[in-house]
């Protein structure tokens, strides 16, 4: 049987004296050698809570967990693993769904034996049901919150939390010139990001006056200099996260999905979902609220952009004897 081990500590003075993550890397070591099975790799996060989900070595495992890469996840506590319910319960649902086991030395929890796979089967339907539950409190929440005009998920490009003292924008420090200087929001209500509302202005209105491709407005953003108050140049970058490389030049598909943003015009679409649970497309907004973050557009320029992009395909779908599902939009 592959096995791989998971260690954490919490401390820095752990991390400094490895004492800790040495003993549960032996441990581990020790059980493997002992059970006959093969240890290939063993995931590290040392300095951080059990209570967080986001560990970049648990978030590793997990990933390729689903690829089946191994057959067994050994900790030398369940606490080192998580030290909450739901999230454990969440982990070893994601594991087992995956077909791959789980033991805990220190509590004598093997879930390979077949008294510790009854264990593990009820494990797994307590979290479907905590996993059901929180589903459901979350979308009652988001639900809420579209109601009072407040965007759910992460921020659409052109907007900000507003939390200037405390950035963590991905387009905050060194690009944004309020970074670090006192709150612009509060309740969590957005407000126009200083420099990218400045490109979503610019891109409806070029391709509203102008009648340019969405590849042309691309390069014309990249080249853009956009000079601040203090003298300083920005030219405007994507706000991908960090963990996708972080912010890149805007391409075509930047601009696609900024012309079809309808949030721009300062209301808030809900999309709701299928019968199945799962979040309609874009395109099938179920209703539009007034939202509590400004208007960087005009409704009447958003339509007649829109009005715009259906002409230019229905135009490319004829003279290339495309389907219009298929056909490549400017």
């Amino acid at each position: 049987m592959k096995a791989v081990g998971y260690i954490r500590v919490s401390s820095e003075m752990q991390i400094e004296t490895g004492h800790s993550l040495g003993a549960q890397r032996t441990l581990i070591t020790d059980y493997v050698r002992a059970k006959g099975w093969t240890l290939s790799e063993v995931f590290c996060d040392p300095g951080l809570s059990g209570t967080l989900s986001n560990r970049p070595a648990l978030r590793e495992l997990m990933s390729r967990a689903e690829q089946r890469e191994f057959d067994v996840v050994i900790v030398y506590a369940i606490d080192r693993f998580y030290r909450d319910l739901g999230g454990l319960l969440t982990a070893l649902h994601h594991l087992q769904k995956h077909r791959v086991t789980f033991v805990s030395i220190t509590e004598n929890l093997d879930f390979t034996t077949p008294w510790g796979k009854l264990v593990l089967a009820v494990l797994g339907a307590l979290a479907e049901i905590y996993i059901d539950k929180l589903r459901e409190e979350t979308k009652k929440g988001k639900q809420a919150r579209a109601r009072k005009g407040l965007w759910n998920g992460s921020i659409p490009f052109g907007y900000c939390n507003g939390l200037c003292a405390s950035c963590t924008d991905v387009n905050g420090k060194d690009y944004c010139p309020n970074f670090g200087q006192a709150n612009r929001s509060h309740s969590g209500i957005l407000i126009a990001h200083p420099i990218e509302s400045v490109a979503v202005r610019l891109t409806f209105g070029w391709y509203e006056m102008r009648n340019w491709s969405h590849r042309l407005i691309a390069e014309k953003l990249n080249a853009y200099e956009l000079i601040l108050p203090d003298g300083s140049v920005r030219h405007f970058r994507t706000k991908r996260c960090p963990s996708l490389g972080g912010p890149q030049r805007i391409t075509r598909s930047t601009v696609r999905e900024m012309l079809s943003r309808i949030f721009y015009t300062g209301q808030l679409p809900y999309y709701g979902t299928n019968e199945h649970g799962i979040k309609l497309k874009r395109r099938n907004i179920s209703a539009l609220v007034p939202g509590q973050h400004p208007a960087l557009i005009s409704q009447e320029l958003f339509d007649h952009c829109q009005e715009i992009a259906g002409r230019r395909l229905g135009n490319l779908s004829r003279a290339g004897g495309l389907n219009a599902e298929f056909a490549e939009r400017p």
